[in-house]
């Protein structure tokens, strides 16, 4: 152990003298003697990295920064960083790599490898690394998108798009003559573009894939919100329907279909959408929610229109949807809140009615104002433990506050209504 210990330390101390003398020519030497020796031994991780310490210094000298050899050297390095972690992770799980962007690095190394390039074989090598660069960008591009970071996964996804490209100017073969990979890589990029709001880059990914007949009917939804984000919603639509005929049944296309209809008023014909949609989903308490919310709509236009009966025949449809929401997610607040505010619409419709008999005084007129009051103030009675249990879920919406204070009010529980408005000063502060 000494011995490795003392092996170490010269070698470190070699390193620190190159430094000192500013010797880029021993130190691009010794980058490449180490990176041989790490090929030879990958469990020389140490090699590597001083090669990283190496280059990286060598690589920003007035001369040897202009050498193709340099940069095709610090291209190589770099890709063996980037691949070098899974070798590590075998004999150390928790390994964490301490160079990410590793693969960005090869990459941009590389095309100064190409522009130094003074003879043939020095391109080609460029070219060969850039190639391999293409397997350390993607798992670049990959780690970003899992961790959200959109705009990094696009960038990495992108980079192999462009490599792809040169290769071909080149005349080299590519990873991506594949024709199934080449769309996949654009596919990929495509939904990172979108996810980071490019919809530029991400519309021109999309629609060569479209014109390219790619069987993903994510494209034709990517294009949809691509249209949708530059306010071209014919477009959108206009996509969204030659989706949907080519995919029938595709629920992100049914659910952004859905969701175009409720943003358009289409409510009538979003029933026949919904239940087509649960058909094909049917533990999803999203959708149920949906459809009673469009029932709860259709209700209250129904008694708009002084059409009592049809009015009740979508209150139930409404309350049973949302019920069904409800068995599905017990703890969903916006189902619960639904409920709520189900009935209490239901009653505050019946306000109008109240007043329109205020002004008949007779015996049957003060009879029929009586016996509307009770029924709104009973239905105002079964919303509240609704409003009551979505408080419990979130505390902090307003409305459900506004709902329980006015609730307590018509109640005339004094007490409770002033509690309630307490409350309510508290999440929306009066303008000072």
């Amino acid at each position: 152990m000494k011995k490795l210990a003392l092996i170490g330390l010269m070698s470190t101390l070699f390193v620190t003298m190159i430094f000192a003398q500013g010797d880029p020519k021993k130190a691009f030497k010794r980058a490449k003697s180490n990176l041989g020796t790490y090929k030879l031994d990958q469990k020389k991780y140490d090699k590597l990295l001083e090669a990283k310490k190496l280059i990286d210094f060598a690589s920003k000298d007035a001369n040897y920064g202009q050498k193709a050899k340099t940069w095709n050297l610090k291209g190589d390095i770099y890709n063996a960083l980037s691949s070098s972690v899974q070798i590590q992770k075998i004999t150390d799980p928790s390994f964490k790599d301490p160079y990410p962007d590793a693969g960005f690095t090869a990459y941009e190394s590389f095309l100064n490898g190409l522009k130094f390039a003074e003879k043939k074989y020095q391109k080609s090598d460029a070219l060969k690394g850039l190639s391999d660069a293409i397997a350390a960008v993607s798992n670049a591009g990959i780690q970003a998108y899992s961790a959200q970071d959109f705009a990094k996964a696009y960038k990495a996804f992108n980079i192999g798009l462009e490599i792809h490209k040169l290769l071909k100017d080149n005349g080299k073969k590519s990873p991506f003559d594949d024709k199934a990979q080449l769309h996949n890589q654009l596919y990929i990029t495509g939904l990172a573009a979108l996810s980071s709001k490019k919809y530029a880059e991400a519309d021109k990914l999309f629609s060569q894939l479209r014109e390219a007949n790619y069987d993903k009917p994510e494209i034709f939804d990517g294009l949809y919100k691509v249209k949708l984000a530059e306010k071209d919603t014919t477009a959108a639509r206009a996509i969204l329907d030659e989706g949907i005929k080519k995919f029938p049944g595709n629920k992100a296309l049914m659910y952004s279909q859905i969701n175009d209809y409720l943003a358009t008023g289409k409510i009538a014909e979003l029933v026949d959408k919904l239940k087509v949609a649960i058909q094909g989903d049917q533990k999803n308490a999203s959708l149920h929610a949906t459809l009673g919310n469009v029932y709860d709509q259709l209700s209250q236009n129904a008694y708009s229109a002084g059409n009592k009966a049809e009015a009740a025949t979508q209150f139930d449809l409404a309350k049973a949807s949302y019920a069904k929401a409800l068995e599905l997610d017990p703890k969903n607040f916006t189902s619960v809140y639904s409920l709520g505010t189900l009935y209490y619409n239901k009653a505050a419709n019946m306000s109008a009615e109240l007043q329109a008999l205020e002004s008949d005084m007779s015996k049957a007129g003060m009879a029929k104002y009586d016996a509307v009051k009770k029924t709104m103030n009973d239905i105002f009675a079964q919303a509240l433990p609704y409003f009551l249990q979505a408080e419990k879920l979130n505390g902090k919406d307003a409305n459900t506050i506004i709902a329980l204070k006015e609730i307590y009010a018509r109640k005339n529980d004094t007490a409770k209504a002033t509690e309630y408005s307490e409350k309510l000063k508290q999440l929306v502060p009066a303008d000072k």
